[in-house]
């Protein structure tokens, strides 16, 4: 059976027995692959919070609008 098959079939289940076949297949998993996949390097995600900087350059850009509309 292919994976294209097997995926197909796995689409029509209910969600219990997706999560039974999922629960089967991860316990199958080595722990040493579990290590490799858990263990992958950290990313920085960056966050508005104090993101004071971001905030002034809005602020004057907001202020350069206001100016240049009571100009025209």
């Amino acid at each position: 059976m292919s994976l294209a098959e097997l995926l197909a079939l796995v689409n029509d289940l209910s969600q219990s027995d997706k999560l039974s076949l999922f629960k089967l297949l991860a316990a199958q998993i080595p722990d040493a692959e579990l290590q490799v996949i858990f263990s992958a390097s950290e990313y920085p995600v960056w966050s508005p919070y104090d993101a004071t900087e971001a905030a002034n350059i809005l602020m004057q850009m907001i202020e350069d609008d206001k100016e240049a509309s009571t100009r025209a």
